[in-house]
C-alpha cells in the first residue's frame, strides 16, 4: 500500500495547529487507525475513507471518513450508493473501504458489500486504492484484502501506532464504542429535566416579553460558567442551567459563545457545552449541543461533533445552525474551516 498520511491533529494550544503527520504504510496499520479517525472502535461497520492529494513528502493524505452499519443483503446496494454519494461531496481523488465484522472462511466475508461500495465509488469517479476486510480493530485481529489483491495479516496494537501517539499528543479520546461516545450527550435525569422545563417556561416567557433588555448580565452568566469550568469547579444547579439557557437565547451572547469554542478557553467551553447538553431539556439542549459540535470540530473531533449535531436535531428538529453544520461536516468542514469562520486566525 502507498504511504498514507493521517491529517494533522490540531494542537491543544489555541492558534497553533500541529504540523506533524502520522503515516500508515499497510492495510493493517490503516485499520488500526480507524478508531482514531472515528473517535471510537466500530463494530459490524462499513468504513469509507476519502483520500486527497499528496501531502508533506511522498504518499497520499486521508480525508473525510464515513461509517455506516453493515447493511442486510437486501439493502446493500442502496446503502453503499448513499455512502459513495456522501463521500463524493468532499471531492476526494480516491478512497479506501473497510468492512469490519464477521469471520473469514475461504475468503473475506460480505463480498456483496465490497462489490457494491467499489461500484458506487467508481461510478462517482473516485479511484479505489484498497478494499479491506478485518474482523475488528483490536490488536491481533485478522485482516485481508479483497481480490484481486488478496494479501493478509494481523492488526497491530492500535494504541502503539504512530497515529495513536499523534492523537494522544493532541488530546483526542478514543471511546470503546459508539454507545460510550453517545453517552457524552445523553440527557440527564428525567425528573430534573422536567423541573427545569417548567422553570424555563417561566423565565424565557418573561425575557421574551421584556423590551430593550440588557445583554450585560447574560454575558456575565456565560463568562462566570466558563471561568468555573476552567478552574475545575463547574456546578450546574437549576438556577445556573436556567440562566445559561436564557443567556444563549440572546444573539450577541450566542455569538460570543461560538467564539469561545476556539478561543483560549476552548477546553473549558467544550466541557461547559457538553454538560449543558446533558442538563438542559429539549428544545434548549439543541443550542448547547450545537456549541459542543463547534468546539469538537475546532479541535478535530468529528465523531463527537456528529453525535452532538444528531442530539441537537433530536432536541429541536430543524434547528437551523446544527442542520447547516451537519451538511458542512459531510463535505469535510473541519478545524481550519471552523477557525476561519469564527475569525480565530485573524
Amino acid at each position: 500500500m502507498t504511504s498514507i498520511g493521517v491529517p494533522d491533529h490540531p494542537s491543544t494550544r489555541p492558534g497553533r495547529p500541529a504540523q506533524t503527520t502520522a503515516r500508515v504504510r499497510d492495510p493493517g496499520e490503516l485499520v488500526a487507525a480507524v478508531p482514531v479517525l472515528l473517535g471510537f472502535h466500530p463494530r459490524d461497520s462499513l468504513v469509507v475513507i476519502g483520500i486527497g492529494g499528496s501531502g508533506v513528502g511522498s504518499g497520499l493524505r486521508l480525508g473525510l471518513t464515513l461509517r455506516v452499519d453493515l447493511p442486510p443483503p437486501t439493502d446493500t446496494v442502496p446503502v453503499c450508493r448513499a455512502a459513495a454519494a456522501t463521500l463524493s461531496a468532499s471531492h476526494p481523488v480516491g478512497a479506501v473501504a473497510i468492512v469490519l465484522g464477521g469471520s473469514a472462511g475461504e475468503g473475506a466475508p460480505r463480498p456483496d458489500v465490497a462489490a457494491a461500495i467499489s461500484e458506487g465509488l467508481e461510478s462517482a469517479g473516485i479511484v479505489m486504492h484498497g478494499m479491506i476486510w478485518a474482523r475488528d480493530t483490536a490488536a491481533g485481529a485478522p485482516w485481508m484484502c479483497y481480490p484481486p489483491c488478496g494479501c493478509s495479516g494481523e492488526i497491530p496494537d492500535p494504541a502503539a501506532t504512530a497515529v495513536a501517539a499523534a492523537a494522544v499528543a493532541a488530546g483526542h479520546v478514543v471511546y470503546a464504542d459508539r454507545a460510550e461516545l453517545e453517552r457524552q450527550v445523553t440527557p440527564a435525569d428525567t425528573q430534573r429535566l422536567r423541573r427545569r422545563d417548567v422553570l424555563l417556561d417561566r423565565v424565557l416567557g418573561t425575557t421574551a416579553a421584556a423590551d430593550d433588555q440588557d445583554d450585560a448580565p447574560h454575558h456575565v452568566t456565560v463568562d462566570t460558567a466558563l471561568s468555573a469550568a476552567e478552574a475545575g469547579r463547574l456546578e450546574l444547579d437549576d438556577a445556573v442551567v436556567v440562566a445559561l439557557a436564557a443567556a444563549l437565547q440572546i444573539p450577541a451572547v450566542r455569538d460570543r459563545a461560538l467564539a469561545e469554542c476556539v478561543g483560549h478557553r476552548a477546553a473549558a467551553a467544550e466541557q461547559l457545552w457538553a454538560a449543558l447538553t446533558r442538563e438542559l431539556p429539549d428544545p434548549e439542549a439543541a443550542d448547547a449541543a450545537t456549541l459542543l459540535a463547534v468546539a469538537a470540530l475546532g479541535r478535530g473531533d468529528g465523531a463527537l461533533a456528529n453525535v452532538a449535531l444528531t442530539r441537537a436535531q433530536q432536541a429541536w428538529p430543524g434547528h437551523r445552525l446544527s442542520a447547516v453544520l451537519g451538511k458542512a461536516v459531510a463535505t469535510g468542514f473541519g478545524p481550519a474551516q471552523v477557525r476561519r469562520w469564527l475569525g480565530a486566525d485573524r
